[in-house]
């Protein structure tokens, strides 16, 4: 197997180790929540909203066997456990992976590009919540490979769906262009561009988080003769309303909770690049939430839900 670090891209390892700081900020999903309309809902019940509807997208049940890519801290995990079902959950990040462990989950450090093939088969569901952004980077797109990195990853996960059972299906929340960057752009520095335009604030969540984002209708044309896209739901107010909690949770701690002040430092002093970076897209320029705000909004969420062709 390749090392886990040629085969993830830097930035993206890096952004999983300063997320983690988030935890200490009292987030510990990265992903949208469902609101359901209620914009005074609860943070932590909209996530739990949303672990739900993906779980019962892919039909989660007492006896199911479900894989998580891109898991977290597990918090979709221990609703499977919940559930009476077995999962098991695979990361980059090896805090998440420690994180996991801690609270009895089955987490492997693991790129889905390695998934052994002694799991073909074997899951009645596999869930990835916000990882698929991850997966291609703005150089995959220059080399005309990002097609090329979708269709595996839908080849990868029907080769482990159980075919025999008539409950799989894949379900997955992704980020797609609105309004697509030249992935030229990306690669500059943000400060090449007029702050506020697309391309300054693509960039800064570039040098941030990493990755490249699909547009409407990239993941159905990819996964042809392999998946059906059997719904689809938009979830971009949703993960507006998340990302704004987000930025008052992040300034919330920076001033009135030390330890996470101690830790957001400890971070700048290793990482002053990468953690500035981050902290612009949350806080300063808001590049995290700019991508989901106004009704002309660069990006959108789509939660989509697959089974695998006949």
């Amino acid at each position: 197997m390749m090392g886990l670090q040629s085969r993830s891209p830097k930035t993206v390892v890096s952004c999983y180790d300063l997320l983690d700081l988030a935890v200490t900020g009292g987030i510990e999903d990265y992903t949208e929540g469902i609101y359901e309309g209620d914009i005074n809902r609860a943070y932590k019940g909209a996530q739990r909203a949303q672990g739900n509807y993906l779980l019962d997208e892919v039909r989660c049940c007492k006896g199911s066997y479900i894989l998580d890519i891109g898991c977290g801290n597990g918090t979709l995990l221990e609703l499977v456990r919940e559930r009476g079902a077995a999962g098991i959950g695979i990361t980059i990040s090896q805090a998440q992976v420690n994180r996991c462990k801690s609270k009895g989950l089955e987490v492997y450090l693991m790129n889905y590009k390695d998934i052994p093939a002694k799991w073909d088969n074997q899951f009645d569901g596999i869930i990835a919540n916000g990882s698929i952004e991850h997966f291609v980077q703005p150089q995959d797109v220059i080399a005309g490979r990002q097609d090329e990195i979708y269709r595996r990853l839908f080849e990868v996960c029907c080769s482990i769906l159980n075919p025999s059972s008539e409950s799989s299906r894949f379900a997955t929340t992704t980020i797609h262009f609105n309004r697509k960057s030249d992935p030229q752009d990306v690669l500059k520095s943000p400060f090449s561009f007029p702050r506020d335009s697309d391309q300054f604030h693509y960039s800064l969540l570039n040098k941030a988080f990493g990755g490249y984002y699909p547009v409407v209708g990239q993941l159905e044309r990819c996964a042809e003769d392999i998946f059906e896209l059997e719904k689809e739901v938009d979830g971009t107010i949703d993960y507006q309303l998340t990302s704004e909690h987000w930025l008052k949770q992040f300034r919330k701690a920076v001033f009135i909770n030390p330890a996470f002040t101690a830790r957001l430092i400890g971070k700048i002093i290793k990482r002053p690049y990468h953690t500035s970076a981050m902290i612009a897209c949350l806080s300063g320029p808001q590049s995290w939430a700019w991508q989901f705000r106004t009704d002309n909004a660069p990006t959108k969420l789509l939660r989509q839900t697959w089974r695998c062709s006949d």
